[in-house]
């Protein structure tokens, strides 16, 4: 079983509601947001991992909620840093390509990452554009996107970092109290890792909506 690929198939269709999100975190101090969606996923990523055997029917759920708690902890980060620089909402359903595909450390997403975003999306969109289609617009020219979808390439290398941790859990399980552990560890990273993605792409994202 593919599991990356199906983990990245997740994330694409499961988008949480980011007006919620955006209400619910843009006062938020970043710090305490993060540690809020680590406590969430180390609880369940070890409570899966209880019973041997049984956890491989536990671990589908337990990495449904743990996908909806990176797209929620990204986001919220997104929110607060909107928040923060004077921007408002800026989140994009195309954000957590950005995120993802930055957090399984695709050059091209990086060297995008370093380039003059705004003038580049202007051109090829014309005129002055929108906060709240930078991701998308600019997913295009950096090869991330292919139409509202992470393109091939990029798709293969996150579900290749995401399908090695959740196969690690898979395994891990058949050990009592170390599988619990692991469980836990690793959920932990997976929201750890991901909020530092998501902190660097936002202020990306918003030093490019200052420049337009």
């Amino acid at each position: 079983m593919d599991f990356g690929k199906i983990i990245v198939d997740w994330f694409e269709v499961s988008t949480p509601d980011l007006d919620g999100i955006y209400s619910n975190a843009y006062h938020q101090d970043m710090s305490s947001w993060r540690t809020k969606q680590l406590a969430a996923v180390a609880t369940t990523g070890g409570t899966a991992m209880i019973v041997p055997g049984a956890h491989l029917l536990a671990l589908v759920a337990d990495v449904q909620f743990l996908v909806n708690r990176m797209s929620v902890c990204g986001y919220g980060i997104g929110a607060i840093h909107g928040y923060q620089n004077g921007h408002g909402n800026i989140l994009e359903k195309e954000d957590i390509a950005w995120i993802l595909a930055h957090w399984a450390g695709d050059e091209n997403v990086k060297t995008a990452m370093g380039s003059k975003i705004a003038a580049d999306v202007a051109i090829k969109i014309g005129g002055k554009l929108g906060a709240k289609i930078i991701a998308k617009e600019f997913g295009k020219i950096a090869g991330l996107l292919i139409g509202q979808k992470i393109a091939g390439k990029v798709g293969a290398k996150i579900g290749v970092k995401l399908g090695g941790k959740i196969g690690a859990k898979a395994f891990a399980g058949v050990f009592p109290v170390l599988g619990v552990l692991i469980g836990a560890g690793i959920n932990s990273y997976f929201i750890d890792s991901i909020s530092d993605s998501a902190d660097e792409y936002y202020r990306w994202k918003c030093r490019a909506i200052s420049d337009l």
